[in-house]
Formats: structure tokens, C-alpha cells, sequence
């Protein structure tokens, strides 16, 4: 059997990366949107904080409101695609661990972006 690192390449390779209509430009802008996509409902904690937020965000004018609201939901987009990529980058590094005499060289020289 070949290593996983081995049949990996040569599943990529015999198995070429397809955009599809998808927005994302890249394999890691694809799998970022299907994960936000496999959230069919935010857990309690999260539904819970927005509304908690928008109960503080009765007080404001609503042109405040709305802004102050877009920046929070726009750092929590970006904190959690921070998140989503530091896992994978950090999931490569395990990789690397676990099969250190494949692709040394190779994957000395690959970062994900």
C-alpha cells in the first residue's frame, strides 16, 4: 500500500482541481465556502450572543446600529476564516510530522496561503 502522502499526489493528480461555478478561486476558497455552507443552523451560543447584541444595538440610532452590526458580523467572518485556515495549515504541519522522509524538500517549500 502506498503512503498516504504518495496516494494523495496521485489522487490530485489524476484528479485535477474543477472550480466548478463555485466563487471560490482556489481549493482552499472552496473548501472554506463548504464548510460556512454545512452550518444549516448557528448552536445556541451563537444565536443566543446575536440576539444579546441586537438587544444592545436597540439603543442606537438605526444607521449606528447598522454599522456597528456589520462590523461585528464582518470580524466574525474573518476570525473564523483565520480559524478554518490556521486548522488546515496546522493539519499540514501533522502531516509533515507523521511522514517526515516523504516530500521533505517538497513540502519544506509549500506554505498555504
Amino acid at each position: 500500500m502506498l503512503p498516504i502522502a504518495e496516494a494523495l499526489k496521485v489522487y490530485t493528480h489524476n484528479h485535477p482541481f474543477d472550480p466548478g461555478s463555485c466563487d471560490g478561486e482556489t481549493v482552499l476558497d472552496q473548501l472554506y465556502q463548504a464548510y460556512c455552507e454545512s452550518h444549516e443552523s448557528d448552536p445556541p451560543e451563537i444565536s443566543d450572543g446575536f440576539k444579546e447584541l441586537e438587544s444592545f444595538l436597540e439603543s442606537l440610532p438605526l444607521n449606528d446600529n447598522n454599522a456597528v452590526f456589520n462590523l461585528c458580523c464582518r470580524l466574525c467572518t474573518a476570525y473564523e476564516r483565520k480559524a478554518f485556515q490556521d486548522g488546515l495549515l496546522y493539519g499540514a504541519y501533522l502531516m509533515q510530522e507523521l511522514f517526515p522522509n516523504e516530500n521533505a524538500q517538497e513540502s519544506s517549500n509549500t506554505r498555504i496561503r
